[in-house]
């Protein structure tokens, strides 16, 4: 080891580690990439086999309470659950947060699914008048997190954590809409 890298390695060996991992890492890259080759070998794909590609329009759900006109869905549980929202009166306004929307955690950055606004309502569904309801929403096909893997699980946990305890909002994981609170607050 040349006395610099030595000096780096004593101070930091940590940090040093991690560099050196990466330059590794890079070699590594360059080197699959350099011997790389591709052959044509005579083999096509025939036309037939793009027939069952799903389309976009299969992922969006119309939506007249969203920020949007569409919502994009990734599972069945997200457009029932979108389908849901729609149905319901109480509804303000309600957006699937973008991917680009994460909290971070201890164990990488976490983006929660839904923000919702809610309107109050009396018990006959009437508006009270009140202030509006702000929820957090992550919808799950189940809702015992023991069931999840561990590391989703504690990212859903640290979002929990941040969004009561930082900004004071209600964050619960879902299944559907008839899981958010009836009538408002």
């Amino acid at each position: 080891m040349d006395p610099p890298a030595q000096k780096m390695f004593l101070e930091n060996p940590h940090e040093f580690a991690t560099a050196a991992v990466s330059v590794i890492k890079g070699k590594l890259a360059d080197q699959l990439i350099e011997g790389i080759q591709y052959e044509k070998i005579n083999e096509w794909y025939e036309m037939s086999q793009f027939e069952d590609i799903e389309a976009w329009g299969d992922y969006l759900v119309p939506a007249q309470w969203s920020a949007y006109d569409y919502v994009i869905c990734d599972s069945d549980t997200e457009r029932e659950f979108v389908q849901g929202l729609e149905k319901r009166q109480d509804v303000k306004l309600y957006v699937k947060l973008p991917s680009w929307f994460t909290l971070p955690t201890p164990i990488g950055t976490y983006n929660p699914d839904w923000a919702i606004v809610l309107e109050d309502r009396d018990d006959h569904g009437n508006p009270t008048g009140k202030p509006c309801l702000y929820l957090v929403r992550e919808t799950k096909d189940k809702t015992d997190l023991q069931k999840l893997r561990p590391e989703e699980k504690r990212k859903i946990e640290c979002g929990r954590r941040h969004f009561k305890d930082a900004l004071g909002v209600d964050f619960k994981v879902v299944t559907s809409a008839s899981d958010l609170p009836d009538g408002g607050v």
